[in-house]
């Protein structure tokens, strides 16, 4: 087979978005399947390529599915790499790159098994708002708003949860209740569209699931400079990436996301992304590129 489209149990047809990828890898003359990355019986040597799609189940067994892709890529070329799975889906990420430089909501990583005050924290940085959630998350698992008068409910949700797993700090973005998040996707280094995310009115939380709501747009300058200097920061190839920009205090982009692992890639707002994704893959198995390993 050409190309595994590696997701997960709960969706082993994908996720709908991603089926547009898979028939265009097929109109391309590719063969092409979905494949459940935890199927213990599947042989990733068979697949001349695996690219991480709707794998949407990881976060509550991050250090299975890392070492499922470090076993994948030791059979297969992997999208995007190992190396990057281990380090992108835990959202330290984001401290590394605002040590490279790059414009990043703040962020506290708190590990599994301290004891913290969460009161003391937002004082000492000047937050009087804040979101805790999981350090290891999708779809805004086990995040929270803390309000100034929230504080003991998000000390609560701090001991319930941190002596279990790593959890983040960050100040809450008053822009994401307003005008939401921007999403840059990027495929190969280049931006093929952008969509604005909003969140349904009284809640935080821009996806979907939450009842978000998602429109095209197109990014500036200032948008695509942030997203580039993310790129810059990782220091290997990425193949496809989503960088999600909110509005900080001055009006100016910063990341609140970027998703390198299994984004959703929003290729029903665009057939460019589906075609330059397709271009991509095709350079690579007709040997036009160099293996990203």
């Amino acid at each position: 087979m050409d190309v595994a489209l590696v997701t997960c149990a709960a969706m082993p047809g994908l996720y709908p978005d991603d089926r547009h990828l898979l028939h265009g890898l097929r109109a391309a003359g590719l063969s092409a399947e979905p494949v459940v990355w935890e199927d213990p019986h599947y042989q990733w040597s068979a697949a001349r390529l695996a690219v991480i799609r709707s794998a949407w189940d990881y976060s509550f067994r991050r250090e299975q599915f890392v070492a499922w892709a470090e076993r994948a890529a030791a059979s297969t070329e992997l999208w995007n790499s190992a190396r990057l799975v281990r380090w992108n889906t835990h959202k330290s990420y984001l401290c590394d790159l605002a040590e490279r430089g790059v414009s990043v909501v703040p962020t506290l990583v708190l590990r599994a098994g301290s004891r913290v005050t969460l009161d003391e924290i937002l004082e000492r940085q000047g937050w009087d708002v804040a979101i805790v959630k999981a350090a290891v998350a999708q779809s805004g698992r086990y995040a929270l708003f803390v309000a100034r008068d929230g504080r003991h409910a998000g000390q609560a949700h701090l001991e319930r949860l941190l002596p279990y797993e790593d959890m983040l700090v960050q100040p809450y973005i008053p822009s994401v209740a307003t005008v939401g998040e921007l999403s840059l996707v990027l495929v190969d280094g280049e931006c093929t569209h952008a969509v604005r995310k909003r969140a349904a009115a009284g809640d935080f939380r821009v996806h979907d699931d939450y009842g978000g709501t998602v429109e095209l747009e197109h990014p500036g300058e200032s948008h695509l400079a942030t997203a580039r200097a993310a790129l810059d920061a990782v220091g290997s190839p990425v193949q496809y990436a989503r960088v999600d920009l909110v509005e900080g205090p001055a009006g100016q982009p910063m990341i609140m996301e970027f998703e390198l692992v299994e984004p959703e890639l929003f290729f029903r707002n665009s057939s460019t992304a589906v075609e330059r994704f397709v271009g991509s893959i095709l350079r690579y198995l007709t040997g036009e590129s160099e293996a990203h390993g």
